[in-house]
Formats: C-alpha cells, sequence, structure tokens
C-alpha cells in the first residue's frame, strides 16, 4: 500500500483580474499548468526560493520551515 501524501489546503482571496488571467493561461498552456491550483502552486515554487535566500541572509528564516 502506498503512503498517503498529506497536503494542506489554502483558501485566499485574490482580484478578480488574477484568477481570470491564471485559469486563461492554465487552458491555454501546454504542459504541467492544467488547472488554477497548479498554476499558483508553479507561482509559489518560483517565487519563495528566492524570498527564503533573502531571509536567511538576514538570519530569519529558520531551516525547519523547508
Amino acid at each position: 500500500m502506498m503512503a498517503e501524501r498529506k497536503s494542506k489546503m489554502v483558501s485566499v482571496r485574490l482580484p478578480v483580474a488574477l484568477v481570470d488571467r491564471a485559469d486563461y493561461v492554465a487552458r491555454n498552456t501546454d504542459g504541467d499548468c492544467k488547472n488554477r491550483s497548479i498554476a499558483v502552486r508553479m507561482a509559489l515554487e518560483t517565487w519563495l526560493p528566492l524570498q527564503e535566500q533573502q531571509l536567511e541572509a538576514l538570519g530569519i528564516l529558520p531551516k525547519k520551515a523547508r
């Protein structure tokens, strides 16, 4: 039996225009981005590493946050 992959669900409020853009791109792009949730996840995964590096440089981010 495969181990169950745990994930958290986050509910966010976003401007309608941003959601519409994410939906449009997800529907019209070939590749891994098939829906809005994946588009938001990919955007966060791209943005977070730089932010974490900046925090680590300041000594703010604990290692267990990753």
